[in-house]
């Protein structure tokens, strides 16, 4: 037998759908009353950082808060001073504001219309553009210079070949990310609190654990070398340059590689080149003007940094005590190359010679300059050879020369032409280097400091007209040209040949140095040119010594020649005028 379903729960049922049905039509019927009310206009209740915009238009709406926000501004305070934002040092972005408070009540969301009902008021913020103005940045920066105490960063030094660690001090800094957080907050509501100036501590100094690592690395570092090269340049940075390298902020990192990427665009700014386009004038049988082409560089600082860093790792981690880095580098090639411009087969550079020659006399360096300039772009044909003496011609007083210092007699005398052989000895270094047969060369008979301040002792040749001359012979198969160029600031000699690469390849064995005597006691030389009572150093002793190198050139596993230089260097001793003017 069925049971009757009761008829009193679907009554029930019935009600409760009338009574949802009545709400939401209640409700459906506020929102059409509310839209029509308020059309075009801001609902009740509703501010824009504090400000009344109910029941107005947007223009209206834009209008009001445009004066008002012209002209706010806020007090920031640190340590009882106390700073007034300027007028601009926001942007406020009113159309956007107002479009979000505007959809307010258009939303389609139940929330907006009972606060209406309840007339709850309903507040947006300002919206304001992203970044800082003009005027933020410097008002920023003034206060920042005001209340800042700038930290000391712990220093690395050398003091009398003795590692120094100093430590850093702590700093007060202005929290920028903080106080511009504090600055948004405050306009977004225009609000009239003063802002408290935030600031951090800037930590620098080091923990006595961390300044003995500190101290122990750069122990390590100091006894090191690292030599980065591109091409003929060579930079060599000994142990109390490379201890710079090391990070001083006790991060627990061993280098910093800001510094060394500091240090590598400084590198680019001094290597750095644009392509040069190759000149060749040939005038009456002489080269008037030559100019080789080059490759432009431009050094690819990321890679080189990364290079160094690793090589300066390796000093300090490692038992290497000298690291070699290639500066990476992006070359672009000149559009006028050296073969293009003449027709002698002057190609590209088949050798390359220097030398230094630091605390050099005015007289010295000027003699070095002339004989450069005279020997520089002559020409050697297909069999011939050059001739230093022909290049540079009579060397006297008559053709140019000044006095300095040359060894003479034993003695240390003033005469024409001092400091011509640095000239012959570099142009010798240079021939060595392209593989050309060298048919004269007189080594000195005393060591001269100014021939091994980059080289081995025994490469060097001297020259006294007409009895010792430097000649070596062109057998390659075209012209050769030689290029001399002198930088008196650097007291640097460059000697470049040019000509048609055969092949050929040259290689010098190291100097062997052996029957090594003392430099004799100093020298003292009565002077009347030097005023009473002066001393001047002319000349630093050196060792004597016995030395020989090995010459071999060969190309494609054929020897095209061989030669055992030598030199036999007697001691030498330091040489001082004394000033006798007057007596």
């Amino acid at each position: 037998m069925k049971k009757k379903r009761k008829p009193e729960k679907l009554g029930v049922v019935r009600v409760g759908s009338f009574f949802v049905l009545g709400v939401v039509s209640g409700v459906m019927g506020l929102i059409c009353v509310a839209r029509l009310t308020w059309h075009s206009k801001f609902y009740p209740g509703v501010t824009v950082a504090g400000v009344e915009i109910a029941g107005m238009n947007r223009e209206l709406a834009k209008l009001k808060l445009t004066e008002i926000t012209q002209n706010y501004q806020t007090k920031l305070t640190f340590n009882g001073s106390s700073w007034e934002t300027p007028k601009e040092a926001v942007k406020f972005e009113i159309e956007a504001s107002l479009n979000e408070a505007y959809r307010y009540g258009r939303r389609f969301q139940i929330g907006d219309y009972l606060l209406l009902l309840i007339n709850k008021k309903t507040n947006f913020p300002l919206v304001m553009a992203e970044g800082k103005t003009e005027s933020r940045e410097k008002y920023v920066f003034q206060i920042a210079e005001a209340i800042e105490i700038p930290p000391i960063e712990p220093t690395i030094e050398m003091v009398e070949n003795k590692i120094r660690v100093i430590n850093g001090s702590d700093g007060i800094v202005l929290d920028e990310v903080e106080l511009e957080r504090r600055i948004r907050e405050r306009y977004s509501q225009l609000g009239t609190e003063v802002i408290e100036i935030p600031t951090k501590i800037a930590e620098r100094q080091l923990s006595t654990e961390k300044l003995d690592q500190l101290k122990a690395r750069a122990e390590i570092l100091v006894k090191k070398k690292l030599q980065l090269t591109l091409d003929d340049e060579r930079i060599q940075l000994e142990g109390a340059e490379l201890i710079h390298f090391l990070d001083t902020t006790g991060s627990g990192e061993e280098i910093d590689r800001k510094v060394i990427g500091e240090y590598v665009l400084g590198l680019g700014d001094s290597l750095n080149r644009v392509p040069q386009d190759a000149k060749f004038e040939f005038v009456e049988g002489k080269v008037k003007e030559f100019a080789p082409g080059k490759e432009g560089v431009e050094v690819k600082t990321q890679e080189t940094s990364t290079s160094v860093t690793i090589a300066v790792r390796k000093l300090l981690l490692e038992e290497s005590k000298e690291e070699i880095v290639e500066i990476a580098v992006v070359r672009t090639p000149p559009k006028i190359t050296t073969d293009k411009v003449n027709e002698l087969g002057i190609r590209e550079r088949i050798g390359r010679g220097e030398s230094y020659y630091a605390h050099s006399i005015a007289n010295r360096i000027y003699n070095v300059g002339l004989a450069s300039s005279r020997a520089n772009s002559t020409l050697i044909p297909p069999g011939e050879e050059f001739s230093f003496n022909r290049a540079v011609g009579e060397i006297t007083g008559a053709s140019g020369y000044r006095q300095a210092y040359v060894i003479s007699g034993g003695r240390t005398v003033l005469d024409d032409g001092g400091g011509v052989c640095q000239v012959s000895t570099t142009i010798f270094r240079a021939a060595l280097n392209s593989g050309l047969p060298i048919i004269e060369r007189w080594a000195h008979a005393y060591r001269v400091g100014y021939y091994e301040q980059n080289s081995k002792p025994g490469i060097d040749a001297t020259v006294y007209s007409p009895s010792k001359d430097l000649r070596f012979r062109n057998d390659t198969p075209g012209h050769i040209l030689v290029q001399l160029t002198n930088d008196p600031k650097k007291l640097h000699l460059v000697v470049e040949i040019y000509g048609t690469s055969d092949g050929r390849v040259a290689t010098m064995t190291e100097p062997k140095v052996w029957g090594v005597s003392p430099p004799p006691p100093d020298v003292i030389q009565d002077d009347p040119t030097l005023p009473a009572g002066t001393m001047q150093q002319v000349d630093w002793a050196a060792w004597g010594a016995k030395t020989s190198f090995e010459y071999k050139v060969m190309r494609n596993g054929e020897l095209l020649y061989e030669k055992t230089f030598n030199s036999n260097f007697k001691p030498w001793a330091n040489v001082y005028l004394k000033g006798t003017m007057g007596q």
